[in-house]
């Protein structure tokens, strides 16, 4: 990849959430998520230093090559497997349980991925709402996915018991 091929980490940081110090910068993430008027914006703005490696190492790399839904959940499944279950999850489970778990975070982002396309797809968005509105329809969007997540988790665990 040419080195000005595309915009350094430190460019793309202040684009995506305004310059300033560490807090102000997290402070801006959190406001700029939350308050996004879609699921595909609340990720423009959620932690834009993973998602600068995803979308320039992982997304683009695949455009030619393979249609956006894919990309897009394939970009999510990744995500979702390397920053939430082998980087945070997978350890913490063989310290306390010494065994792995449930891909929890692949599933969940998979989920995340899915409702998103769709949402997409209806052209649902909340620009005509209060800031306050999009806070609460984000965080359904995230409590959806989980909730979902939690229903397979516990029916392949359900499965495992009977087998």
């Amino acid at each position: 990849m040419k080195q000005d091929s595309h915009k350094t980490l430190k460019h793309y940081i202040h684009l995506r959430l305004g310059r300033g110090n560490i807090i102000e910068v997290l402070r801006s993430m959190f406001v700029k998520a939350f308050q996004a008027k879609s699921a595909k914006e609340f990720w423009n703005y959620w932690n834009p230093v993973f998602g600068y490696y995803m979308l320039f190492y992982f997304y683009k790399p695949l455009t030619n090559r393979v249609p956006r839904a894919i990309r897009v959940i394939a970009t999510f499944t990744v995500s979702g497997f390397f920053l939430h279950d082998i980087l945070l999850w997978w350890p913490f489970c063989w310290l306390i349980a010494y065994k792995t778990h449930f891909p929890f975070g692949t599933v969940w982002f998979i989920f995340l991925a899915i409702i998103m396309l769709s949402l997409e797809k209806i052209g649902f968005n909340t620009k005509k709402y209060s800031p306050k509105v999009r806070v609460l329809t984000n965080l359904g969007y995230l409590s959806v996915a989980l909730g979902l997540t939690i229903l397979v988790a516990g029916g392949i665990k359900i499965i495992i018991s009977y087998s």
